[in-house]
Parts: structure tokens; C-alpha cells; sequence
């Protein structure tokens, strides 16, 4: 008899597991396909349906990908100074999905990345002859002209942050541009655009400085279309080298704790 309820309770466990793992891949199904309408609704119309950008800017530049989930979350929450209004109706899960979309949109995968090279040697080449840290801050050091690339190494791939690295200008963002200046003065400016109206223009040099300017005061503003990345890296670095930047990348986005969302504030809390 004891042998026989086994036996009944077995199968009734595996009947239950049958019924629940589908549920709960449906579940999961559902909630992407949820996040990609809501994206389609409230994004796509501004920033295209793969988020490659249409009347603003794309999302997938890998200025953007740098910046953490809760940078992201709350610039979706709050607005942005760029114009880019706030959505604090669509509420915080809804908004936390819709990150997590546009994560998949900008080619992250779910799984731990691998390294293929010496992280070490990656250090010492990101902080002396890559000179990446010259215009890249990570973990608290380097320049901070260009995006902090702590945590981006924990979700983009090994190709692609070479590709970024070898091909700069691949996918430039308006903000990335580099910008040649030059004053009625005569004083030669070269930096990328930090804000700008009708009448003025804040441009930040490479040495992080803002030089805020009266359009009334320039001869000529000239976009180079590249950016402040050296175009050589295919040609100044070795393979193996940008191996081992890459792996230092990688490696320190996998180590650094995640930034937590910030905590919103509930009215039921009072």
C-alpha cells in the first residue's frame, strides 16, 4: 500500500511539474511580449522600433549601453534635460521591463560573458599605452569626457566592445561628435557639445573643461563627424592587446556590484 501511494504521489508531482514549467515559460513570454508593445507605444515613436533611433536619438550607441540599468530607469521615470519627457504613469515595473528590453534590443545576452585574454595586461594597456583612461573613467579612475565603463563590460559582448574600439565612428552618437571651433578671436577650440540654443554653445575639451560660448563670437563651428576615439586602434594595437582590453572590460563589469535601482516614493508609505 505504502509502495502504491508513492507511486500516486510521484505521479501526481509529475503532472503538477507538466502543468507548471509551460505556465511558466508562457508567463515569461507574456511579459516580453508586454515590454515590446510597451516599448513600441512609448519609445519606438522618438527612438524607432530597434531603438537604432528616428526623430531621437538611437538607443543602442555605446554611450547609452554604458550607462547602468538605474541611470536608464530613471531617466525613463524623470525626463531628461535633452528633452525627453518623464513617464512616471507607466509605473516602475513597467518601466523596469522596458529596460530590460531594450537590453535585448541592444544585443546583450542573458548569459555570463567569457574572457579570452589577460585582464591584467588589459589594466596596465587601458591606463598607459591605449590611453584609454585619458578620456574613459573606470572604477573611480581615469577622464570623464567620455562614458564611465565600469559596468560596461557586464553586459555587452567580447566582439562588440572590440568593434567599439576599432571602429569608433560605427555608431556615433549626436553628443559624441567631436567639434572644431574657431572664435572671431582667432582661439581654436576642439571638444564635443555639451549643450546648445540659438544663441550659445557649451563645449567640453578633452581636458573636461567647459568652454561656454556666444554663437555671435564664433567664425566657424565644424562637425568632424568622428569622435574623440583614435581611429588606429586596429593598426596601434595587436590583436592580443585588444584582447586583453577587452578581458580587463569584461572582467571589472562582472566584478563591480550592480547599481540598484532608486527607490521611488510610495504614497502608502506615509
Amino acid at each position: 500500500m505504502r509502495t502504491k501511494r508513492f507511486g500516486i504521489l510521484l505521479a501526481s508531482s509529475a503532472l503538477f511539474l507538466a502543468v507548471e514549467m509551460p505556465a511558466a515559460a508562457h508567463a515569461q513570454k507574456k511579459d516580453a511580449s508586454e515590454a515590446a508593445q510597451q516599448f513600441q507605444a512609448n519609445c519606438a515613436v522618438c527612438h524607432g522600433a530597434d531603438a537604432s533611433g528616428d526623430k531621437g536619438p538611437a538607443l543602442t550607441t555605446p554611450n547609452i549601453v554604458a550607462k547602468s540599468d538605474a541611470a536608464l530607469i530613471k531617466a525613463v521615470h524623470d525626463g531628461t534635460a535633452a528633452g525627453m519627457p518623464p513617464f512616471p504613469q507607466l509605473g516602475d515595473e513597467t518601466i523596469a521591463a522596458l529596460v530590460h528590453y531594450l537590453r535585448k534590443l541592444q544585443g546583450q545576452g542573458e548569459t555570463a560573458l567569457t574572457v579570452t585574454g589577460d585582464a591584467a595586461a588589459g589594466r596596465t594597456l587601458y591606463f598607459g599605452k591605449a590611453q584609454c583612461s585619458s578620456c574613459h573613467m573606470i572604477q573611480g579612475n581615469g577622464g570623464f569626457i567620455a562614458p564611465d565603463l565600469t559596468e560596461y563590460g557586464r553586459r555587452h559582448a567580447a566582439e562588440a566592445i572590440r568593434k567599439a574600439i576599432v571602429l569608433p565612428d560605427a555608431r556615433l552618437a549626436p553628443d559624441a561628435r567631436v567639434i572644431e571651433i574657431q572664435t572671431k578671436a582667432g582661439k581654436k577650440l576642439t571638444g564635443v557639445v555639451r549643450n546648445e540654443d540659438n544663441f550659445n554653445i557649451a563645449l567640453q575639451t578633452e581636458d573636461g573643461r567647459y568652454h561656454f560660448l556666444a554663437r555671435n563670437d564664433l567664425a566657424d563651428v565644424h562637425d568632424t563627424g568622428h569622435s574623440l576615439m583614435p581611429q588606429d586602434y586596429g593598426t596601434k594595437l595587436t590583436d592580443r592587446e585588444l584582447t586583453d582590453i577587452v578581458s580587463f572590460v569584461i572582467v571589472t563589469g562582472q566584478t563591480h556590484p550592480a547599481e540598484p535601482a532608486p527607490k521611488r516614493h510610495n504614497d502608502d508609505d506615509d
